[in-house]
């Protein structure tokens, strides 16, 4: 019989030390932290996915006999941990940013409305934020261009490819964390989530801007609540669907929102918004944020 060497045994323990740094380095930092903007906790439950994190609460009952809500806009306040490298302008897109996405998954379910005069009173606050590391993002940003700019005059193998996506280099990957909550007309709470997500090097887009991936997050955020308003169930375990042609035409391509009270959130930057993510432009410079001022 022949016998296979054996397996050194610090190699396991190297390969899985190098895994779990690999995992570390490669996403942010999400933390879960109660700050007391909330009605309630005791109710939340946890759920995890990937590079999210959240507590979950939901009245179904509630919830389905609901037929009108109101969105306050996302507060998020100057003293929050880790917001002093964004500026007033910079925190306000992150917060409209969960707003838009919020509003179109409510309005595929519910009667979206501006006046206080609803079944269900939605409000949230970003409680925590890790600002996107320039330095990191930008090192990103400059190799991908030289491999686009290399292929564009036949230099090695880059020849014939375009742009390629580059992994992001694990430094100062952002993360964001928000409260949310709904409200009955009695103020009695109806549904709640905690949620916190992270950037990560492969699928996260790098900008020239410290509010980059707390803005993207913050759109991931909005829609993670919406769906769970409208739906009820848990949207890190909902099976992925192909997007229909009314989610690209709105959340995409900025044209006209599905219910004319999510005007009041601006519309996605469209055409401009990918010509910008494409060279790393700050999201500022194409997301004209709320087209209205604050309810």
């Amino acid at each position: 019989m022949i016998q296979r060497p054996k397996t050194p045994r610090s190699l396991p323990r190297l390969a899985a030390a190098c895994a779990l740094l690999l995992s570390v380095a490669a996403c942010g930092t999400v933390l879960l932290n109660d700050t007391g903007s909330l009605t309630r906790y005791d109710l939340l439950r946890a759920s995890t996915e990937a590079s999210t994190s959240a507590r979950l609460y939901a009245d179904t009952a509630a919830l389905a006999r609901t037929r009108t809500v109101r969105i306050i806009p996302t507060r998020f306040p100057a003293d929050v941990s880790g917001a002093g490298g964004l500026d007033a302008a910079e925190r306000r897109l992150v917060a409209n940013s969960a707003d838009r996405a919020l509003c179109y998954e409510l309005s595929l379910r519910y009667d979206v409305v501006s006046t206080p005069d609803a079944d269900l009173t939605v409000r949230a606050q970003v409680t925590r934020v890790e600002a996107t590391n320039l330095v990191g993002a930008g090192s990103t940003i400059g190799l991908s261009a030289a491999v686009s700019i290399a292929s564009q005059v036949g230099v090695g193998v880059a020849e014939g490819i375009g742009r390629v996506p580059i992994p992001r280099i694990p430094i100062g990957l952002g993360s964001l964390t928000v409260e949310a909550e709904a409200l009955d007309r009695r103020r009695q709470q109806r549904a709640a989530m905690v949620w916190g997500g992270a950037a990560n090097s492969f699928t996260s887009q790098p900008r020239f801007s410290p509010a980059s991936d707390a803005y993207d997050l913050a759109g991931d955020f909005g829609q993670d609540l919406g769906f769970f308003l409208a739906t009820g169930q848990d949207p890190f375990k909902a099976p992925l669907t192909v997007p229909n042609w009314n989610r690209i035409r709105v959340t995409v391509l900025g044209e006209a929102p599905l219910d004319p009270d999510c005007e009041a959130f601006g519309r996605a930057p469209g055409v401009d918004g990918i010509a910008g993510d494409y060279i790393g432009l700050p999201p500022g410079w194409t997301d004209k944020g709320p087209a209205a001022p604050a309810r």
